[in-house]
């Protein structure tokens, strides 16, 4: 069993945050069931996953989301939103006093079993900026104490893991109509008011009063902080607020503080992992080419200046040893939309002796890795990829549109 400590919001990067492991594991073939347990869920949050539970169900078995509506913490539109992704959807309320807090994420496969454990909500904030500690949990499912500590959150939590507890309710449009009614859950608008509330402190009022420093803070993906792309009877205006142009400003704001390094030619179906026919297969990594980009050598460009400062290794394979590999975060912009941030792997051919050096082609590929589900769409062909180097060491924004 591994327990992996994530941490999120106390740093500008956050590359750790929850948001990123759930888009992850629910664009994964590997596993069959997800349970979903959350205190509160806002329409960008649910929104932000929308797209990878859709994905999901290609492959998942049981996909089930449980939502508390305490506080006015939970949305109609987000209800709406869970609603919409006609899955086994759940609220949790009892009119007693103690709140519904928990959160729990809960990934189940044949061989494995992921499960995060924490303080994140379902809420673009919540899975990405607010400072928040979670653990995540993985383990074999033949490994004992990873199964024991299943059973006991499951056996403590049983009637919402049957769903038999009597207080929950099935997300339909009477039961979403009901609660509102009742003043249980507020509108959008109503909900952000509530939680973005700040008590405005002057750093002048007295002579001896300390000055709060300002301190940098994460981005939330697009997807999670717009209302752009929502079907219009969702979309309710916040006080304050353009939403019209929240997604555009942070692809804007992304490409100021960072550099442009590298734009493709037109992607193919072998950049985007797309097999066609015999002729075409699927290799998993895109040749970093010259494309657009004036005045480089393609052999040399790409490990010795876009990617010269990363840890780069040789491969430990004798019959490989001549590769080298390197890792860096990559922040996905694809048509407008943020999907965050991926680990992926870059690969470098050092012979320059062989026929594709002397042909003066490619010695660089990029492995798609984790992002193939994002990138392996035949909406993407001829589309054009701009990468830029962000100014956080080893971080890269990788937009096509």
């Amino acid at each position: 069993m591994k327990t992996t400590f994530l941490g999120q919001g106390f740093e500008a990067a956050s590359t750790n945050a929850v948001g990123h492991h759930l888009i992850k594991y629910l664009n994964s073939t590997h596993f069959h069931s997800f349970t979903g347990i959350s205190a509160f869920a806002s329409e960008a949050g649910i929104y932000g996953l929308s797209e990878h539970i859709q994905f999901a169900k290609q492959s998942y078995k049981n996909l089930t989301l449980i939502v508390g509506i305490d506080q006015e913490g939970t949305s109609e539109e987000a209800l709406y939103e869970i609603l919409s992704l006609d899955i086994e959807s759940r609220i949790f309320y009892q009119k007693e006093s103690p709140i519904f807090h928990p959160k729990i994420y809960l990934f189940e496969g044949d061989r494995y079993t992921k499960l995060i454990l924490g303080s994140s909500n379902l809420t673009g904030r919540g899975l990405f900026t607010n400072v928040e500690s979670s653990l995540l949990i993985e383990f074999d499912n033949d490994d004992e104490e990873g199964a024991a500590l299943l059973t006991e959150v499951k056996s403590y939590y049983q009637s919402l893991f049957d769903l038999s507890d009597p207080n929950l309710f099935k997300i339909s449009n009477a039961t979403i109509a009901y609660f509102i009614e009742k003043g249980i859950v507020p509108d959008e608008a109503t909900r952000r008011k509530l939680y973005s509330r700040k008590t405005a402190t002057s750093e002048t009022s007295t002579p001896t009063e300390t000055p709060i420093p300002k301190r940098a803070t994460a981005r939330i993906p697009s997807l999670f902080s717009t209302k752009k792309r929502r079907p219009s009877h969702l979309a309710k205006s916040v006080e304050g607020e353009n939403d019209e142009l929240v997604e555009d400003a942070t692809q804007t704001d992304i490409i100021q503080e960072s550099q442009l390094v590298w734009k493709s030619g037109p992607l193919t179906e072998r950049d985007l992992n797309i097999p066609r026919g015999s002729n075409t297969n699927a290799t998993g990594s895109m040749l970093l080419k010259k494309g657009q980009t004036v005045g480089i050598d393609q052999r040399h460009y790409f490990r010795e200046v876009v990617f010269a400062s990363l840890p780069w290794a040789n491969d430990t394979k004798p019959s490989s040893s001549h590769l080298e590999r390197a890792t860096a975060f990559f922040h996905f912009i694809i048509d407008g939309v943020d999907y965050g941030a991926l680990p992926l792997i870059i690969t470098h051919n050092t012979k320059m002796d062989t026929k594709t050096y002397l042909q003066n082609n490619s010695m660089t590929s990029l492995s798609w890795g984790k992002a193939k589900n994002l990138i392996a769409k035949e909406s993407l062909i001829n589309k054009i990829a701009t990468l830029y180097k962000n100014s956080r060491q080893n971080e890269f924004t990788l937009i096509i549109e």
